[in-house]
Parts: structure tokens; C-alpha cells; sequence
């Protein structure tokens, strides 16, 4: 099962690589809900991210960091991505969605069937 989580875990970080790093990606016109909808990607993508780590067996802490620098790397790429900023709200939406998704986690004790949380 351990090798499943980190089979999984690699592809979901190379997914989250390729949509944040592809050059002049437009998903949808510039407005609100678009801006919403992206902001909540961040968030729930890197949750996502986090739980992956978590489930692999590291403890809670590494994995908010893990999924942390991991926002922060892609975000320091986007400098050099034509059509790509880097953002520091992104970075803060990506390391919250790790802390949210992870104390969710906790406290409905779903990783009781996996490990020891």
C-alpha cells in the first residue's frame, strides 16, 4: 500500500508541475470567479500534496514543509515562465491548504486506517 501512497504522490506532484509551469496557460478570462477558482486550486492542490506526503509515512510537520517549499519552487520557476508570475499569495495559499487539509485529516482521524497519526 506504502508504494501505491508514493506512486501516487510522485504523480500528483508532476501533475501540479506540469499545469503551474506550462507557459501562457489561460484556463478562463480574467475575472472574479476565475481568480477564485485559482486561488482554491492552489489551496486544494498542495492540501492534496500534503495528505500524499502524510499518508507515505512522514510525519505532519515535514509534510506541510515538503508541500511548502514544493509551492515555493514552482512559484521561483514561474519567474522564468513566459505568461507566469511568481506570487506570493500563491506561495500562502499552498503552504495553508497543507496546514487546512492536514488538521482536517486529524481531526476526522481518517488516517487511523493507514498509520498512526
Amino acid at each position: 500500500m506504502k508504494s501505491i501512497i508514493i506512486v501516487i504522490n510522485i504523480s500528483w506532484a508532476l501533475l501540479t508541475w506540469r499545469l503551474t509551469t506550462t507557459p501562457n496557460l489561460v484556463i478562463a478570462p480574467e475575472n472574479l470567479l476565475n481568480t477564485l477558482m485559482m486561488m482554491g486550486g492552489h489551496f486544494t492542490f498542495f492540501g492534496i500534496q500534503a495528505v500524499l506526503l502524510r499518508l507515505s509515512n512522514l510525519k505532519t510537520l515535514p509534510s506541510i514543509i515538503i508541500a511548502s517549499f514544493y509551492g515555493l519552487l514552482i512559484e521561483l520557476v514561474q519567474l522564468r515562465v513566459p505568461g507566469r508570475s511568481a506570487d506570493p499569495l500563491d506561495w500562502l495559499l499552498d503552504t495553508l491548504g497543507a496546514v487546512t487539509f492536514l488538521a482536517i485529516m486529524k481531526n476526522i482521524k481518517l488516517f487511523n486506517k493507514f498509520s498512526n497519526f
